[in-house]
């Protein structure tokens, strides 16, 4: 698993065109007109977090996947290149800046919980973890048993391709990413 230098190479990407927060978040990419970020990262859980995480989830979702507790642990959830936004374990704390309030990550808890409203969810959790969505295409990602990653269109749950692992997913991401942002290629949400 390639996560710590997919994470790192982050930094040559973006150079300087970076901020740190408080919190340890890393944001990247700063958008035309301060609008948002490109991409963030955040300090990654400790053993004690993630442990917590997993047994909040595991009523939900079942057993978390070893690769994506090993990126946990590198990154608290991250949101990369406006294509795919991985969820991770929302650490609030009181005395926090909005804007450190603003960018910590969608709880995974929370989203398994949104998978549950849909029709076919409770079946789908069954067989998947699901762990990420990517706004710009309408869809969630998953890992299956075998930890291959699944993209399903996003409220119909259909399947629409798979990764062989997360680190292949990521792989494509930072490809597309980083010629967008050399391209300055940004997508407006607004």
């Amino acid at each position: 698993m390639k996560f710590e230098s997919k994470i790192l190479s982050l930094n040559s990407i973006y150079e300087n065109d970076k901020k740190i927060l408080r919190s340890g978040t890393i944001l990247f990419g700063e958008l035309p007109e301060g609008t948002g970020w490109h991409s963030k990262i955040r300090s990654g859980l400790t053993h004690e977090e993630l442990n917590d995480l997993e047994a909040n989830v595991y009523t939900i979702q079942g057993k978390m996947p070893y690769s994506f507790k090993i990126f946990l642990g590198y990154t608290n959830g991250a949101y990369l290149f406006d294509l795919i936004n991985i969820c991770g374990l929302d650490l609030y704390e009181k005395g926090m800046s909005l804007e450190e309030e603003l960018q910590q990550p969608r709880d995974i808890a929370d989203f398994a919980k949104d998978i549950m409203l849909d029709k076919r969810g409770p079946t789908l959790l069954k067989d998947y973890y699901f762990f990420g969505e990517s706004f710009i295409n309408g869809t969630v990602f998953a890992f299956d048993k075998e930890e291959k990653v699944i993209e399903f269109k996003e409220g119909s749950l259909r399947k629409i391709r798979e990764f062989e692992n997360l680190d292949v997913l990521l792989d494509r991401v930072f490809e597309v990413g980083k010629e967008h942002y050399e391209n300055r290629m940004f997508i407006d949400f607004s």
